[in-house]
């Protein structure tokens, strides 16, 4: 098993990250348009991710490639210490265990942190990679949507 960690610090207070990291259009948000994210039986991903829902999805590379049927289960999601841990599988990647966590850096900002576990057998390298690029690629998306939520908070003050 092999771990990706990638950390950002977000121009917006923690309440608000965590708030918007818990909806799933924000999911679709920051993986578009390298993957798009589809549900499987379902018109639409629920508003907002819940504790022991199970979600079935076809991610697409570049919204054309499919890449098979994914299955999201997300064990644990934390108010109070602000994290969101998802075990996901799919037909290549026998593990994919994903925890979110949002912090609180000294001066107020949100950190943002992905890790996720993977284990692909003989992909596993391959697949490495990919999530290092794609975890990335989302968190810079994230950055910029964490600035407009700074904006819209200081309009509320």
């Amino acid at each position: 098993m092999v771990e990706v960690r990638v950390e950002s610090m977000l121009p917006c207070a923690p309440e608000a990250a965590w708030a918007e990291v818990q909806k799933s259009s924000l999911l679709l948000e920051v993986a578009r348009p390298l993957v798009a994210i589809r549900p499987v039986g379902a018109l639409a991903l629920p508003e907002r991710w819940e504790r022991n829902q199970v979600h079935l999805v076809r991610p697409f590379l570049f919204g054309v490639v499919p890449l098979g049927t994914r299955i999201l289960f997300f064990e644990r999601v934390d108010h109070e210490r602000r994290q969101i841990q998802t075990r996901e599988n799919d037909p290549l990647v026998r593990n994919w265990d994903h925890l979110i966590a949002v912090g609180e850096s000294i001066d107020g900002q949100a950190i943002y942190s992905d890790r996720i576990r993977i284990e692909a057998g003989v992909l596993t390298p391959a697949v490495w990679l990919f999530a290092h690029c794609f975890y990335r690629y989302r968190q810079r998306r994230w950055r910029r949507i964490a600035t407009r939520l700074a904006a819209k908070e200081g309009v509320m003050e």
